[in-house]
C-alpha cells in the first residue's frame, strides 16, 4: 500500500496524521475513504499508536462482497492499536501491525462518502479532546462509540438527534 501524509491536528489527548491511501494499490483498498493514524500517549501502557479509518460497503470487482451485519449500512468505521514494534509511522504502512482484537469495528448508515469523510474527521477530532477513547476500557467493549457513532451518523443524514 502506497500512502503519503496530510494535516497534522494536535489535541489534549495527542496527535492525529491524515493518511492518504494513493490510488492503485489492491482492489480492496479502494474501499478506504478516509484514514488517521494517532499517536495517544497514556492510553495504554503498552503502546501509544492507533489507526482509525472507514470504509464503503459497495461491491467492487475482485473483491468478496463486504459482510454487512447492520441492515442498511453502507460505511465501517475501524480503529485498531498498532503493536509498538517496530515503531509505527504514518507514512509508513510496513510499518503498522494491527492488534487484535480491534478496538472499534462498527457500521453506520450515511448518505454519501462526503459524510463518511466528514463523520471520520470528528471522530479523529473526539479522540483528540479526550472525549473518545481510542483505547476501550474494557476489551471488546464499544461504548462510548457506538452511541457516538450512531448519533453523529443521523446528524450527517439531516435527522434529528436521538435522546
Amino acid at each position: 500500500m502506497k500512502v503519503r501524509t496530510g494535516k497534522v491536528l494536535p489535541g489534549l489527548a495527542g496527535t492525529a496524521t491524515e493518511v492518504i491511501v494513493v490510488r492503485g494499490g489492491t482492489p480492496a483498498q479502494a474501499a478506504t475513504l478516509a484514514t488517521w493514524f494517532l499517536r495517544c500517549p497514556g492510553q495504554s501502557p503498552a503502546w501509544d499508536s492507533y489507526l482509525l479509518s472507514i470504509i464503503h460497503l459497495r461491491d467492487l470487482p475482485g473483491v468478496p462482497p463486504a459482510h454487512v451485519r447492520v441492515p442498511g449500512a453502507t460505511h465501517e468505521v475501524m480503529l485498531f492499536a498498532l503493536d509498538p514494534q517496530p515503531d509505527p509511522q504514518p507514512g509508513k504502512p510496513n510499518s503498522w501491525r494491527f492488534l487484535h482484537p480491534q478496538n472499534v469495528m462498527e457500521q453506520v448508515q450515511l448518505p454519501d462518502d462526503q459524510a463518511a469523510v466528514e463523520l471520520l474527521a470528528k471522530c479523529t477530532e473526539a479522540v483528540l479532546a479526550g472525549v473518545l477513547p481510542a483505547e476501550p476500557p474494557l476489551s471488546g467493549a464499544v461504548e462510548p462509540w457506538r452511541t457516538a457513532l450512531i448519533k453523529t451518523s443521523a446528524h450527517l443524514r439531516g435527522e434529528e438527534h436521538a435522546p
